[in-house]
Parts: C-alpha cells; sequence; structure tokens
C-alpha cells in the first residue's frame, strides 16, 4: 500500500509544482460585495480554489455520514449490553451447571439406496 502512495502521489506533486512554476504572474481578485482587491500569483488563487473544494466536499461527507455514525454507536451500545447480560446469566447459572447445557442431535437416517 506504502508503494501504490507514493506512485500516486510522486505524479500529483509533481503537476502541481509544474503548475504553480508555469503560472506565477500577478492577477488581481475582487469580490463584488467585499472592498479588497487581492492581489498574489494565479497559482495561488486556484490551488486555494482547489483546497476550498476539498474541505468542503470532506465536510459535506461527512455531514451526510452522521446518520450512520449514529446508528454504529447505538448497535455498539447494544451489543455491549448484550454481553453484559450474558456474563450475568452466567455467573449466575453457575459452574455446575454449565457442562449440562451439551445438545443432543437425533440420529440421521439416510434415505434408502436405489
Amino acid at each position: 500500500m506504502n508503494r501504490l502512495a507514493w506512485i500516486v502521489t510522486l505524479p500529483v506533486a509533481l503537476l502541481v509544482i509544474l503548475f504553480a512554476l508555469m503560472n506565477r504572474q500577478e492577477v488581481s481578485l475582487s469580490l463584488w460585495p467585499l472592498p479588497w482587491d487581492l492581489t498574489a500569483p494565479l497559482f495561488l488563487f486556484t490551488l486555494g480554489a482547489i483546497l476550498f473544494g476539498f474541505l468542503f466536499g470532506a465536510l459535506a461527507t461527512w455531514l451526510s455520514g452522521g446518520t450512520t455514525r449514529q446508528k454504529l454507536r447505538a448497535a455498539k451500545r447494544e451489543l455491549a449490553d448484550a454481553h453484559d447480560q450474558l456474563a450475568i446469566l452466567k455467573r449466575q447459572q453457575g459452574p455446575a451447571e454449565t457442562g449440562k447445557a451439551i445438545l443432543h442431535r437425533p440420529p440421521t437416517a439416510l434415505p434408502p439406496a436405489a
């Protein structure tokens, strides 16, 4: 898995570096209702927009998984309660009765051979 991560990461990092080197010209960004006029290299605005989109997508994914996480927590609580109840029942049963819990199956009859 570590090699696969490097195989994917190195070309992407190389592309980002090349993009930053090729887009160093200054651009001005002004957002209409705001009074500020930002001036920075083009690659900073582009990489900033990509980072904002990534973080926004991660937040949306995390928020949409909230109900699943809530159900998982409830299932874990139920499982812990079931384990506690099982431990209580085993303690109440006592050591002498634990050997009696062997199930006996009746012998199965084979069908007659044709």
